[in-house]
């Protein structure tokens, strides 16, 4: 009797998927951070897109428990802790930010003990709305790159200056004598403008400064172009080449 195949319900094999991701918000776009990779898309993407590039980095959104979303943009204010208070916090953000910013944003805080501050940084509801739709079943967390940054900052005595710089706008921050100084983003278009703030932090601080002032960060900071331009301008930083 020969050996009959045995029948039964077929198991289908399941794309692999980590618990969580993490996503950047920018100005561009989204910006997906594996390991090995990062991909962004612009906020017009379609999100059938987004779906099968996760599926191609063997990766199913309905599985998906957790999104990491750090925001990079400008709209944030740091509040001293000894003032910060939510019956003043919305007035403070209007007149540093202007009277309309609240306008289709939402509002989120996270402690920056570095600075003895509270940032207050503001979304815009339809990236929020976005994102809820993209991952309906994740538990989304956001958090802003600055005061992730300012969470790992040493007190350094001498300046330096964290620049994390992405496409068109880049975040400076600025140590010294243990204290921040300066948290801001630029807008940029070229090389020249870019360098055009830099070296006004550079006279408002009457800074000295070195290629151990600065530390780059950012999905630009690999842009020889950029990195090369700004050089040309006496920033003083190190030609990619020398790192490769």
């Amino acid at each position: 009797m020969k050996n009959q195949p045995v029948k039964g319900n077929t198991i289908p094999v399941q794309a692999k998927t980590p618990l969580s991701i993490s996503i950047q918000l920018e100005k561009a776009g989204l910006r997906f951070k594996m390991e090995t990779l990062e991909q962004i898309f612009p906020w017009n993407t379609p999100v059938t897109k987004l779906k099968k590039w996760l599926l191609d980095q063997s990766i199913q959104i309905r599985l998906i428990q957790q999104v990491s979303v750090e925001l990079t943009t400008e709209l944030f204010l740091l509040i001293p802790q000894e003032f910060d208070s939510p019956l003043y916090r919305l007035g403070f953000l209007e007149k540093a930010l202007g009277e309309s910013v609240l306008d289709g944003h939402e509002v989120h805080e996270q402690p920056a003990d570095f600075a003895q501050a509270n940032l207050v940084y503001l979304i815009p509801s339809v990236w929020k709305d976005f994102l809820a739709l993209t991952f309906p079943t994740a538990n989304i967390q956001y958090t802003h790159l600055l005061g992730n940054e300012l969470a790992k900052t040493k007190a350094y005595i001498y300046p330096r200056i964290q620049l994390h710089m992405f496409e068109k706008s880049a975040l400076a921050i600025l140590i010294q004598q243990g204290k921040l100084h300066l948290a801001n983003v630029f807008p940029y278009e070229s090389p020249t403008e870019l360098a055009f703030y830099l070296h006004s932090i550079r006279e408002a601080y009457s800074l000295q400064w070195n290629t151990e002032t600065f530390q780059i960060k950012g999905p630009e900071r690999t842009n020889t172009k950029l990195i090369q331009g700004l050089i040309d301008l006496q920033i003083p930083l190190e030609p990619i080449s020398q790192h490769a």
